[in-house]
């Protein structure tokens, strides 16, 4: 039986049990292309995947573009940073700061309003923004907008996890995931060597033009025209009842703080996304500085991480959703990412030491879809983004230090191997706060 609340569109349903189909098709004849014959779920559900997909690729272009411009010389000299490693750390972190500030803070409006409009109207704020930062002429108005575009992103995994959660079962949801995870390393892949060609070729603010020009006039229309808060009253044949669980309350808030497995989560996530944000802040720079690499094999070896870590998402994904592995993963996949990194400094030819780090990177790909895998299964359905928020949030609090951190050690020691130890000790410890959900039996 239906819920009543879903009936009346005042709340979403999350899970219920199909027991008839005839008569659920009957009860919606009006919409019968929404729906797959052979399973019960709409097919749309991967179509708004692949969507989600784009706005992350998006987000990243956005995120990873100013690491490119850290070599830059006429950036530099618009900017006034004369190429100081601290302060153009900065430039990433007061962005990673109010993202996740933004993540912590404002990621319950996809449990109060929901995530369709939300999103939608984040990806023009970020395209606006770009335009700004292409138009900047100083280190503060940069910094400024940097801070501005952290708040208008903070909130958007969130968002995306909320969507997921909705529309996919759970033996899903971890390949779901792994779709618009993705969106990372292609953002990643593609954002790299896009970037160096287009300031390359047209100037540094121009770069900025054409990544807001993708935000206003792709993501932003894409989002809004496809993505759907809930799917159609008969898409979805979940397995659990609906009820108050899927309505955020104060008490379900006091309920995930007081959670020891969400701060394991939490601790892992912190781990993870240092090691993300000091490899996407530094790899560029490293690899031109101290392996001494070209424009053209920056761009290349920049970009192998990512690629890597796009295949090993999608195994991840598959993976974890037939065996339900998702702690162990997630760990060894941290663990291993962040060994790789230490292994790939140290070695002494350039190129077998990219492809090392990338290797670590393709690891360090094994472990996001499977937290957040991990993370569904923790989570109660009414709370899914502000739990996510809170992982996310506090990850990236941490995380946000990387690329500053990274810039200090490197300005003080004159050693970038010294500065990227930062990653492999986050991975480390990240690892260690997830050993005790090894244990951890996923509800099916």
């Amino acid at each position: 039986m239906v819920d009543a609340d879903w009936l009346g569109g005042g709340h979403v349903m999350t899970e219920f049990a199909v027991h008839d189909k005839s008569d659920l098709h009957k009860k919606d004849a009006a919409a019968p292309s929404m729906l797959s014959e052979k399973s019960g779920y709409s097919p749309l559900r991967w179509g708004i995947a692949a969507v989600l997909f784009v706005s992350v690729v998006s987000g990243f272009f956005d995120r990873i573009s100013v690491a490119v411009l850290f070599t830059d010389p006429g950036f530099n000299a618009a900017m006034g940073t004369n190429f100081h490693p601290a302060v153009l750390g900065m430039l990433m972190t007061a962005f990673l700061l109010a993202y996740a500030a933004s993540a912590l803070l404002l990621s319950v409006g996809g449990d109060l309003f929901g995530p369709r409009r939300t999103l939608g109207c984040a990806s023009g704020v970020w395209g606006l923004l770009m335009f700004a930062m292409g138009a900047c002429s100083s280190f503060a108005g940069m910094i400024f907008y940097r801070v501005l575009l952290g708040l208008a992103e903070g909130p958007q995994f969130s968002l995306i996890s909320k969507t997921v959660q909705r529309w996919f079962p759970k033996n899903e949801q971890t390949r779901a995931n792994a779709v618009w995870m993705m969106g990372s390393p292609v953002g990643s892949a593609v954002g790299f060597p896009l970037t160096l060609w287009l300031v390359a070729n047209y100037g540094w603010r121009a770069s900025f033009y054409v990544l807001g020009a993708f935000n206003f006039f792709v993501v932003m229309p894409l989002v809004l025209g496809i993505v759907r808060d809930k799917p159609p009253v008969a898409g979805n044949a979940f397995s659990q009842p609906v009820g108050p669980s899927d309505r955020l309350q104060v008490a379900d808030i006091r309920s995930l703080l007081s959670d020891k497995k969400v701060w394991m989560l939490t601790g892992f996530g912190a781990g993870l996304l240092t090691y993300l944000w000091g490899l996407n802040s530094w790899l560029p720079t490293y690899l031109q500085r101290v392996r001494h690499f070209d424009l053209h094999h920056m761009g290349i070896y920049s970009a192998l991480p990512f690629v890597l870590m796009f295949f090993a998402e999608i195994i991840a994904g598959y993976v974890a959703d037939r065996t339900g592995k998702y702690a162990l993963l997630a760990c060894g996949g941290l663990l291993t990412a962040g060994a790789l990194a230490f292994i790939g400094t140290h070695v002494a030819d350039p190129q077998a030491a990219a492809v090392i780090i990338a290797f670590g990177a393709a690891a360090w790909g094994v472990a996001t879809p499977t937290q957040y895998g991990l993370a569904l299964r923790v989570l109660p359905a009414g709370t899914t983004a502000t739990g996510i928020g809170i992982i996310n949030g506090v990850g990236n609090l941490v995380g946000a230090c990387a690329p500053a951190v990274i810039g200090f050690i490197v300005a003080g020691t004159g050693s970038y191997r010294s500065g990227l130890l930062v990653i492999v000790v986050a991975s480390a410890l990240g690892s260690l706060a997830l050993l005790p959900m090894l244990k951890f039996k996923p509800a099916a």
